[in-house]
Parts: C-alpha cells; sequence; structure tokens
C-alpha cells in the first residue's frame, strides 16, 4: 500500500495537482497489479477492483481511445505474467515490462490523453522505473537463480549495486526539478537529498538486505514532492 501512495505521489508530481484522478488510478492500478501477482488467495477481489478501476479510466480515456486500449493491454500482460504465457520467464524481460508499464500508466496514457502527446524529457522516467526492478531483481537473486534469467545474475553483486548508483545518478542529473541553490528551504533541502541518494545507498543502505527496495520506493515519493513544490 505504501508502494500504491509513494507512486501516486510520483504521478501527481508529473502530470500536476489538477490532474489528481489519474494520479489516485496510477497508485490503485500498481495496489491491484502487485497483489494479483503476490497474493495467493482472493484473487477475484482484485479482478473487481480492476473492473471498478477500468470504468473509471472509461470515463477519462473513452472505450475507443489509444490510451484505454493500450490500458486494456497492460491489464492482460499483467494478468498472464506468472500464469498462462508466464511473461516473466522470458530472460531479461522484467525490468523491461515493469519499466514500460510504469511508464505507460503513471505518465504516458495520461499525459497523451490530456495534451495528445508525450513530451521528450518525460521518457527519462524510464530510467527510474528500471532502476527500481532492477533493485528489486538483485534482491530477489536467490530466489530467481536456475528459474529465470536477470541482469543481477551475470554481474556481481558489488558490480549491480555500481550500476544501479550510476543510473539513478544518471536519471538525476537529467532532472530540470533539482535545484540545490534554490532561494526555497524545502526545495534545496529535497534536492540535496535526492543528490546524495545514489551515495547514500552505495556507501551505506546497500550493506542492509532488507531496506534497498524500500528505500528505492520511498525515492518515488521525494521526487513527486520536489516536482509539486517547483
Amino acid at each position: 500500500m505504501l508502494l500504491a501512495v509513494y507512486a501516486s505521489v510520483f504521478s501527481l508530481g508529473i502530470l500536476g495537482k489538477a490532474h489528481w484522478d489519474f494520479a489516485l488510478l496510477f497508485g490503485l492500478s500498481i495496489f491491484m497489479a502487485y497483489q494479483w501477482l503476490e497474493e495467493r488467495r482472493n484473487h477475484w477481489i482484485y479482478l473487481l477492483l480492476a473492473g471498478v478501476t477500468s470504468v473509471f479510466y472509461v470515463y477519462l480515456l473513452s472505450p475507443f481511445s489509444i490510451g484505454f486500449v493500450l490500458y486494456c493491454c497492460l491489464g492482460l500482460l499483467v494478468y498472464s505474467y506468472e500464469k498462462g504465457i508466464k511473461w516473466r520467464k522470458i530472460p531479461f524481460l522484467k525490468p523491461v515490462f515493469i519499466s514500460l508499464c510504469w511508464f505507460a500508466l503513471g505518465i504516458g496514457i495520461p499525459k497523451f490523453a490530456l495534451y495528445g502527446q508525450i513530451p521528450i524529457q518525460d521518457f527519462s522516467h524510464i530510467l527510474l522505473f528500471m532502476i527500481l526492478a532492477i533493485v528489486e531483481d538483485l534482491e530477489d537473486r536467490a530466489v530467481d537463480e536456475g528459474h529465470i534469467k536477470t541482469i543481477p545474475m551475470y554481474l556481481t553483486k558489488m558490480e549491480t549495486e555500481a550500476l544501479i548508483a550510476f543510473w539513478l545518478f544518471s536519471y538525476l542529473a537529467l532532472s530540470n526539478r533539482i535545484d540545490l541553490f534554490s532561494e526555497r528551504l524545502d526545495i534545496k533541502i529535497l534536492s540535496i537529498v535526492l543528490t546524495s541518494a545514489p551515495l547514500i545507498y552505495f556507501i551505506y543502505l546497500k550493506k542492509s538486505e532488507n531496506i534497498n527496495h524500500r528505500y528505492f520506493d520511498f525515492i518515488l515519493l521525494l521526487i513527486g514532492l520536489l516536482h509539486l513544490l517547483v
């Protein structure tokens, strides 16, 4: 649920406060998708929630729009991710699948529906979502070994962590919202925290096996807040 909240705040920051409806649906979609994949009981509840969410997307997008068709396609991919087709077992597909789904639901579909296009700079967020997926793959390395081929299995733990830190720094360097010298204290503090995030992870937090993923989830919240403040 925390991840869904962080995702909503992140999307709200990218889309703007006026488009809270898309941000809320994004968070709800993330919640349903992860519960569907992780929860082994009561799957009908999440299918029901998916149906309700689809009704709201129909209202916002119209049933014959490209955005709604893409939303339905993403839903089918999530449904068959570990069942039927089992997309998850295709080598190296997991981070690509996750990053594109997050981008489409949180940024791509809403911006295309609202403005008829997706600004080039918004595609940099795919890099952030890719980082989240790689971090999760690193944490699942022992579980996936022998079953699923992921990037961390072909790199050492140190190499994977260096790649994560480098990608995160690259993403933050592309951001036009970070302002270390802002006259506003709130923006300056958030900018400093985000700029130092890769270093904090690489020097200290990587030592903990239980904090890595939650740390990167929290970065979503910080980025969303920064966009809302600027």
